[in-house]
């Protein structure tokens, strides 16, 4: 009879101390959950053409030389670059046709640009890739700080 008397004794104190634990750790507040920023993700131009598909999906803010026009609108990573046509050194900016009215002015600017990339033109089993930013979220004149 005391055996049973223990053995009830042990069980209760064992649920006892689950319901506890399990009060506890309930009650207990979670761990926190990483903060989700809304700013873009600073990439240079260099990298942005070297691996577009590393960015592809991502909202990201760089700065290059803009181009604005009917045939197509590109952001490139010199002024040279535009000059010379050398289109591996840029590129495309997808505007709404609102934006494009809007920011013709900026047109031959260097700019500080924030969008998301897209990278839909790859060659299969090559690193060789065209992106395009789109949902241009900002455009803004970088200023020049050089000679004058």
């Amino acid at each position: 009879m005391r055996t049973m008397a223990r053995s009830r004794l042990s069980r209760w104190a064992v649920r006892f101390l689950v319901q506890c634990l399990l009060f506890v750790t309930g009650c207990a507040t979670p761990p926190p959950f990483p903060s989700v920023s809304n700013e873009p993700l600073d990439v240079g131009m260099v990298a942005l053409l070297g691996s577009p598909a590393k960015y592809s999906g991502k909202h990201v803010r760089t700065m290059g030389f803009l181009l604005v026009e009917f045939e197509g609108n590109a952001l490139y990573l010199h002024e040279e670059d535009y000059r010379f046509a050398l289109m591996g050194n840029a590129v495309e900016i997808a505007f709404s046709k609102a934006q494009e009215e809007r920011f013709k002015k900026l047109s031959l600017t260097h700019v500080l640009i924030e969008g998301t990339v897209v990278v839909d033109r790859c060659a299969i089993g090559s690193d060789v890739c065209g992106a395009r930013i789109r949902d241009v979220t900002r455009l803004d004149p970088w200023p020049s700080y050089g000679h004058r």
